[in-house]
């Protein structure tokens, strides 16, 4: 038998949010922008300044966060 970790109630929701966020960032932020005339300059700072932001976040919450499983 194998000795595997999961991830506790804390970790499980700071993926789930993460999730959501970059779901929201590439599907959902483009399309809104868009709609609301934006450049295309705009939109893509816009999307790829978030990205950065989230990639941030979720690598430091895999390494000194909830998400760090050993």
């Amino acid at each position: 038998m194998t000795n595997t970790q999961s991830l506790g109630l804390a970790g499980q929701l700071t993926l789930a949010f993460f999730l959501a966020a970059i779901f929201l960032d590439i599907a959902i932020l483009p399309y809104y922008l868009y709609m609301d005339f934006a450049t295309d300059a705009t939109v893509y700072t816009a999307v790829s300044g978030t990205t950065a932001v989230l990639a941030v976040g979720l690598w430091l919450a895999t390494t000194f966060g909830p998400l760090k499983t050993r």
